[in-house]
């Protein structure tokens, strides 16, 4: 290591010595900005001509918008039903949540627990229907 230091100081590769001795190296971000301004490479005012690709693009997408809105001739009948249809759509938003409502209240008188004899009325109810099943399914076989 102590080698390698005293090469580079022999060498004056050191990025340091070379700054020194040219000035052509930046080595801090307030020096590459004030290197910009000094030379120009920073506009100081708004310059309407695109810069480079991305202004040109950014450029192209504003001109195609605006003679989409401008040119097209069904533009306004389309966008006035869309702020309908948006309308509309928050107006069931709000009946959804006032059915939410109407469901809790209908539904509170079930919120009971279950007991015994409701569990048993059910299986009674349930082995009365599949007897009646099984009694009309034989009732249309012998048919």
């Amino acid at each position: 290591m102590k080698m390698y230091d005293s090469l580079m100081k022999a060498g004056k590769w050191t990025a340091q010595q070379n700054k020194a001795e040219n000035g052509e190296y930046v080595d801090s971000i307030s020096e590459l900005v004030a290197l910009c301004e000094r030379d120009g490479f920073i506009p100081r005012y708004y310059v309407d001509t695109p810069q480079d690709k991305v202004d040109r693009v950014i450029q192209d997408l504003q001109d195609y918008t605006r003679n989409l809105v401008v040119e097209e001739m069904h533009l306004g009948p389309l966008l006035e039903r869309a702020v309908r249809q948006i309308e509309s759509d928050r107006e069931n938003e709000i009946d959804d949540e006032d059915n939410d409502e109407l469901e809790k209240q209908l539904y509170e008188q079930y919120d009971e627990e279950n007991t015994d004899e409701d569990y048993e009325e059910f299986y009674e109810h349930e082995e009365e229907e599949r007897k009646k099943n099984e009694e009309l399914f034989e009732l249309l076989e012998s048919e």
